[in-house]
């Protein structure tokens, strides 16, 4: 009675074998439609950078966000990956809600349609960078969202409005986007900054001032500003706790950078006022712009913090000119002399500032930071940058950008 189905179990043994012999990555999605239960048509795979630029279309598109800065008006662009359809959801998140949350983990979501059937969750809350979750829909994932922010908050940036408010556009990290195909576009959009910002110092022949006889560029090397890039923006609560070395953390900033690109940390704030994705302060934003007039940076801090290769110009100077400040002041010049100005101090300084690398290295010497690791209290360095070493260290030994 089995026997009419014999050709198509055949059939579907056969292009089972094909696509597992061909390797398909856990990026590009199949799924099976009924037919008999084990046999199905294979539909397209979702191009998730494709769905991700729709969705930010859509966004720009729609009517703007309503209300204030306290009760968030949010306009989501959620993809269903059963049909490829990109479709948009308004949700209100009020500032009770969020005070709340702070308290119990759990945020209450309002609906612009009150009958909605999409049921949307927070698996946590962080603002235009927060992950949403569809309990009840495992296929649908938030491929873009619109946020609304202080124009204050923006000046110097194009985007900003002449009104109170401005929305911007953001694609927040979920699982859903953490690919393998946008985590390496991260990587490459991070390498290829890099790069123009690296060939724009030489074109113009800025020289070091920790070596004067060379051009800048040869005294800072490219993978340790992309690790540095990384280590600023991966969790540091995460980390403590991740059992993986921070390959997860590492990659969820890729998946960002990935899914962004030009928008990636373009908006991200810190406690301390650093911003943009080399989460520099003011201060000493304007001290490189001095300090190096002839590398031409940006002079609008935000503006300047905003674009990723005038930000990464901004990161190479501050490293050549805090390689001279450490050499000059540390008065253990043996310890300079074995192992010269290392990445790790460099780390620290970026982190801390020279003056505890230079005040470590006097008083510990070669142990400046071994030292340090695992004291129950702080002596030179803050325990925030003793962290911020070990996620350095972590990071560098995962050779992202190392090529194979």
């Amino acid at each position: 009675m089995y026997s009419k189905y014999i050709p198509h179990l055949a059939v579907f043994l056969i292009l089972a074998s094909l696509l597992t012999w061909a390797g398909f990555r856990s990026d590009k999605e199949f799924s099976i439609e009924n037919g008999l239960a084990f046999l199905g048509v294979l539909r397209p795979p979702i191009n998730m950078e494709e769905k991700i630029r729709q969705g930010v279309e859509l966004l720009n598109a729609s009517p703007p966000l309503e209300g204030n800065s306290s009760d968030r008006h949010i306009a989501l662009a959620i993809l269903d990956k059963k049909t490829g359809e990109v479709f948009e959801k308004k949700i209100w998140v009020r500032e009770r809600a969020i005070e709340n949350y702070h308290k119990t983990g759990i945020m209450e979501l309002e609906y612009d349609d009150p009958g909605d059937k999409v049921n949307i969750e927070v698996r946590w809350w962080n603002s235009f960078n927060s992950y949403f979750v569809f309990p009840d829909d495992k296929d649908l994932v938030v491929a873009a969202n619109k946020y609304r922010l202080p124009s204050s908050y923006l000046n110097g940036l194009p985007e900003r409005s002449a009104g109170q408010y401005t929305d911007i556009i953001y694609s927040p990290y979920s699982r859903s986007l953490h690919l393998p195909s946008i985590i390496e576009k991260g990587k490459q959009y991070l390498e290829d900054k890099v790069d123009r910002a690296f060939e724009q110092l030489e074109a113009r022949k800025v020289f070091s001032k920790s070596s004067p006889e060379s051009i800048i560029t040869a005294t800072v090397d490219k993978d340790f500003i992309k690790n540095i890039i990384l280590v600023e923006h991966v969790d540091p609560q995460g980390f403590i706790i991740a059992a993986d070395g921070g390959k997860e953390l590492t990659e969820r900033v890729l998946t960002v950078i990935g899914s962004n690109e030009e928008r990636a940390y373009r908006y991200t704030g810190s406690p301390a006022g650093a911003s943009g994705m080399a989460q520099f302060i003011k201060p000493t934003y304007d001290n490189m712009v001095i300090q190096y007039p002839e590398a031409k940076l940006i002079k609008d801090y935000n503006m300047g913090m905003a674009d990723h290769v005038n930000a990464v110009k901004a990161m190479v100077l501050f490293f050549d000119l805090h390689k001279k400040d450490i050499a000059n002041k540390v008065t253990r010049q043996d310890i300079i002399a074995q192992i010269g100005i290392t990445e790790e101090m460099l780390a620290a300084a970026y982190n801390g500032g020279p003056g505890r690398v230079v005040s470590s290295v006097n008083k510990y010497g070669m142990a400046w930071i071994t030292s340090q690791l695992n004291l129950p209290r702080e002596t030179v360095f803050r325990e925030e940058t003793v962290n911020y070493i070990k996620k350095f260290e972590a990071i560098k030994s995962l050779n992202i950008f190392k090529v194979n």
